[in-house]
């Protein structure tokens, strides 16, 4: 647990240094939503005070299970179909 999401923020952190730049705030929270989901990230806004950043949190996580399950169904059809019958 704690190593994914260790290893999950230094990879974002290092991307964001090589590209857009964004503030510390934006980055945990985006990491929180994508290892923890929608909620714990409104959850964590909420608890530092960051109004502002509670709805992008959301729809940030939102999105990310969207993304997955999209993902995820599509790599389960091009894994199983092999095995169809």
């Amino acid at each position: 647990g704690m190593v994914q999401i260790a290893v999950h923020f230094v990879v974002l952190y290092a991307l964001n240094a090589a590209t857009i730049k964004a503030p510390l705030r934006d980055l945990l929270l985006a990491s929180n939503a994508n290892v923890g989901g929608p909620t714990t990230a409104v959850s964590m806004a909420n608890a530092r005070r960051w109004e502002s950043s509670k709805v992008p949190a959301l729809l940030v996580g939102v999105f990310g299970y969207a993304m997955a399950t999209f993902l995820s169904l599509a790599l389960g059809i091009r894994v199983l179909k092999p095995w169809a019958f």
